[in-house]
């Protein structure tokens, strides 16, 4: 792998990052997998990243290509219109392997984006992904979560909003029905975090932040050297990192979402989270419950 500049902020998260990266590739039969990167990096615009990681680009006979391939798509493009209908054909087409077929479609889908970002935002290029590799995948997926939770660079109001925005893109019902106590604390009430907020409210700093949120979370092709130029004249480069790692953590949603299991905790009101000394979240409605169980 190529020792970015990224990687000095976060080194356990890249070396996480690394890892699943090679999981995912061995995580699912090439026959399967290799047609959805290439759909993949053609929806993302990153041709690139198929000649870094070369694929079989040979027609698939595998009977599950069709319907592997059209959920990718849906992931990519706008993970919250997948209808029970895709979901009903990859589980046709995947049977108990469903789960990890969509574990590794987010990593292929969202830690590319994460590529994509840090190789604009830091003009050099991450290095190809390691060969495949065996082992949980799942397992190791928990433990980058819990590693980039404890990455405190980033304050935890721009922390929050970046979390929403990638919440309501997704359109995830449980990650839209909590907010994080510490930032609700830190900015002294709850409506910068509205769905209706007023961005007039907001700094320039966390304007940029959100800019590249959107980037990142929709076409991560479209960060320029403008975009480039603003995020890091508000930003340090550990706080660019954490915001790009954070990205890819929260985006581990698009799992649920697709998979119609982002179902909200509350039917009323919201939960608050924060997360322990281990990088586990706990959320409750009660405010007092979360300090206690994550001071």
């Amino acid at each position: 792998m190529t020792d970015g500049p990224w990687r000095q902020h976060s080194p356990a998260a890249f070396d996480s990052f690394d890892r699943i990266e090679a999981l995912a590739a061995g995580a699912v039969e090439p026959a399967v997998l290799d047609p959805v990167r290439v759909a993949v990096a053609a929806a993302l615009g990153h041709p690139e990243e198929l000649d870094r990681t070369p694929v079989a680009v040979t027609a698939s006979n595998d009977p599950r290509t069709g319907a592997c391939v059209a959920f990718a798509e849906q992931f990519v493009v706008d993970v919250s219109g997948t209808t029970d209908a895709q979901r009903g054909a990859l589980g046709a087409a995947m049977g108990a392997d469903t789960f990890p077929f969509v574990q590794a479609l987010y990593v292929v889908d969202v830690f590319q984006r994460g590529r994509i970002a840090l190789e604009r935002i830091f003009a050099t290029p991450y290095g190809p992904v390691a060969a495949p590799a065996t082992g949980d995948l799942w397992g190791s997926l928990e433990e980058f979560m819990r590693i980039v939770a404890l990455v405190t660079a980033l304050d935890p109001v721009t922390t929050e909003l970046v979390r929403l925005r990638g919440a309501r893109a997704h359109d995830c019902r449980i990650c839209q029905s909590r907010l994080s106590l510490r930032a609700v604390e830190t900015a002294g009430d709850e409506a910068l975090f509205a769905s209706d907020a007023d961005d007039a409210a907001l700094t320039e700093r966390q304007r940029a932040a959100l800019a590249l949120a959107d980037a990142v979370i929709w076409q991560p092709a479209s960060i320029d050297g403008e975009l480039v130029t603003r995020v890091r004249g508000e930003l340090d480069d550990a706080e660019i990192v954490e915001i790009v790692l954070d990205l890819v953590r929260n985006a581990a949603n698009k799992i649920a979402v697709s998979l119609g299991g982002d179902e909200a905790v509350v039917t009323d009101g919201i939960e608050y989270y924060d997360v322990d000394g281990t990088g586990d979240v706990f959320a409750d409605v009660d405010r007092d419950a979360v300090r206690a169980a994550t001071t």
